[in-house]
């Protein structure tokens, strides 16, 4: 995917404008370490004015934990995404991509990306959401090419839903949880 887009203007102007960069790793349909399913929901409106602009995107909720099966180890994360309903996303268009921090309590913490491109258009209290679920296996966060991140390392996960055009995101921060066993694909 290219970093620019461009924007066609009046009569043949052309106006070309860079795309948000997203830090670290674009998660593949192939890849077979991470998996990602996202659903489309309806649409909806915010029922109270309060007399302010809304955003594009509104802050995700998140629920992320940790199922351990013998050796096996992988953390799930669900969660639902808040777009403006202008923008007519369909749920192939979102890219997912994902890198890691180490906090300075020495724990390690997952970023994830939930992008779309779309443009300046905004109804200001219809949004439509779209449920999503992943599963980080182990092995699947690579910090070097040969090197990885225990998946029972991760403590907090952090999800950014984006628009690459305009550059407008929120995000959630959760805490990793032990599973009950019930979850997953």
């Amino acid at each position: 995917m290219s970093n620019t887009i461009t924007n066609h203007l009046d009569k043949g102007k052309k106006e070309k404008k860079e795309l948000a960069r997203i830090p670290g790793h674009k998660i593949s349909k192939k890849d077979k370490l991470i998996k990602v399913s996202v659903g489309e929901g309806e649409d909806f409106v915010i029922p109270v004015d309060f007399g302010v602009e809304y955003p594009g995107v509104l802050a995700p909720t998140l629920l992320t934990y940790l199922r351990e099966e013998g050796k096996n180890k992988n953390i799930f994360v669900q969660g639902v995404a808040f777009v403006n309903s202008d923008y007519e996303v369909k749920k192939d268009q979102f890219e997912f991509y994902y890198n890691f921090t180490y906090k300075s309590s020495g724990e390690y913490q997952l970023n994830i990306y939930m992008t779309f491109i779309h443009s300046d258009k905004n109804n200001e209290q219809g949004f439509r959401y779209y449920p999503f679920l992943m599963e980080f296996c182990d092995g699947a966060i690579k910090c070097s090419e040969k090197e990885t991140v225990p998946i029972d390392k991760i403590k907090t996960v952090e999800l950014f839903v984006i628009n690459r055009n305009p550059e407008t995101s929120r995000g959630t921060v959760t805490t990793v949880k032990p599973s009950s066993g019930t979850e997953g694909f």
